[in-house]
């Protein structure tokens, strides 16, 4: 759907056509679907997500002000949502001991590495992996590394120390490539 296209179809739902509102959530739904999966571990919460979202979306659309993409916009408010739900769900134990952590956990993976990863694993393999962390471990990767907040945001979103993302994320990270090499997909 080309910014034209776009930008009739949300005219259209500011002013309640129901039409226009299919046709946006038909479009974006299910990319908004795999954004949700990356912060559940299940399809039937991922679309929970997504549903609030949408609602959220509509309800919203007067603020919709047409900078940036339409996608971005509704990207945006799906991770809201999964913040949301995850607060709702949250059962995680939180560690905010910076003395717990390892300095060898916080280095960078080597090039090579690095190289050989992109090359070996699937989107969807690498979903998987992702979805296996703990909760405040995944939510603090895909929050860092995919949407790119900082950990000071993050911190204020899961109501963190800014400490306690560092660590999850450096763990999360630790965690995926161990279970990657113990998949056979990074030999190193």
């Amino acid at each position: 759907m080309n910014k034209k296209e776009q930008d009739r179809l949300v005219k259209a739902c500011k002013k309640g056509n129901r039409d226009a509102m299919e046709k946006i959530y038909n479009t974006f739904a299910p990319r908004m679907i795999a954004v949700g999966l990356r912060y559940c571990v299940n399809q039937s919460d991922a679309e929970d997500i997504v549903q609030e979202a949408f609602i959220k979306v509509f309800k919203g659309i007067q603020k919709y002000r047409h900078k940036g993409t339409l996608r971005s916009w509704i990207e945006r408010i799906v991770v809201n949502c999964a913040i949301d739900h995850w607060h709702k769900m949250k059962k995680t134990i939180h560690v905010d001991h910076e003395d717990f952590i390892d300095k060898n956990e916080i280095q960078e993976l080597e090039e090579p590495e690095k190289d050989h990863l992109s090359k070996e694993i699937s989107i969807e393999r690498l979903r998987i992996l992702i979805g296996d962390l703990p909760e405040q471990y995944r939510y603090v990767l895909n929050l860092y590394a995919i949407e790119g907040y900082s950990h000071k945001e993050i911190g204020e979103m899961l109501n963190i120390k800014e400490s306690t993302s560092r660590s999850n994320y450096t763990r999360a990270r630790k965690k995926l490539l161990e279970r990657m090499r113990n998949s056979g997909v990074v030999k190193f």
